[in-house]
């Protein structure tokens, strides 16, 4: 299963607010007076903000419209220009960090990746709770309480999975639940290949969202190779998703880390280094890229 990450950067560091930056009540101040445009190119500063704030209060899907609607107009600039200037990248009261349009253009695939994956680990799952309390609603109407029931579905699930440890008396009091709700063992067979599927659905589901994540990502890289928090997003998202679900993921996180170590390095940016290589040691501590870069006297 996908494990929860929590990117270290944060989003905000794409943009900056300078009349806001010794004000304490930054958050507010900003969520009260910022209204977000219709059109990315109007405003990108602010655009990028909105798209953040649709990630920071769980509104993926408004931030995944937001993100691919800035991506499909900044499209001519890139087929254009990559090496140009945005349009309106520095306002009154904010700035993109790098107004350059390859550069906008990779933070945007970046922040789409970050949404594609939030939204993979917060799926809502109540149309699998729904199977089940439907069926525990048709037996309490018959005056049976939850109690009851969840001691027939222990005694059911005892019997499938531990079968050499299910006694005489755990089948005798089995049979008897089960007549006396009037519940055929048929039924909880169906029951749970029904809620099965619906989890087995949203697993496929789970993993269409991180497969775009791994694309939109992988575009920020390839857009702009340049872009250290990209790589550094990517290597957040391969090592919190060590599994089968990207069987690859190890050995992609700890290239994508060292790829954002190095850029970090060459930009001069020391705590950033840092951090880098801790996430490094704490996906492989035998990382030849730990070598690598230990041998460049980092």
């Amino acid at each position: 299963m996908i494990k929860r990450i929590f990117p270290a950067v944060l989003v905000l560091s794409l943009i900056s607010f300078p009349a806001y930056s010794k004000e304490a009540t930054f958050q507010k101040r900003i969520e009260k007076e910022i209204q977000c445009p219709k059109s990315f190119l109007s405003n990108p500063p602010v655009y990028f903000y909105c798209i953040y704030r649709d990630y920071h209060n769980h509104k993926f899907d408004d931030g995944i419209e937001k993100a691919k609607r800035a991506l499909k107009e900044i499209e001519p600039l890139m087929r254009k220009n990559p090496n140009g200037t945005v349009p309106n990248a520095v306002q009154k009261k904010a700035k993109l960090r790098d107004p350059h349009v390859k550069s906008v253009a990779s933070d945007l695939h970046m922040l789409l990746g970050m949404l594609y994956y939030k939204k993979s680990l917060n799926l809502d799952d109540s149309s699998v709770k729904k199977i089940y309390a439907d069926f525990y609603k048709n037996l309490e109407k018959k005056g049976f309480n939850f109690f009851q029931i969840e001691e027939l579905m222990n005694l059911y699930t005892k019997k499938k999975l531990f079968p050499d440890s299910f006694s005489q008396k755990d089948t005798k009091k089995y049979k008897e639940m089960l007549s006396k709700m009037g519940v055929k063992e048929e039924d909880l067979d169906r029951l749970i290949s029904k809620a099965q599927r619906e989890s087995d659905r949203l697993d496929e589901e789970r993993l269409t969202y991180l497969q775009k994540a791994v694309k939109e990502l992988q575009e920020a890289v390839k857009v702009d190779p340049e872009n250290a928090l990209a790589y550094y997003q990517l290597g957040n998202l391969y090592s919190g998703s060590l599994g089968e679900d990207l069987p690859e993921a190890s050995s992609a996180a700890e290239e994508a880390y060292y790829k954002a170590a190095l850029i970090f390095k060459k930009k001069g940016d020391k705590e950033a280094y840092k951090e880098v290589i801790k996430k490094l040691e704490l996906a492989n501590p035998n990382s030849p890229y730990l070598k690598k870069l230990k041998g460049n006297h980092a």
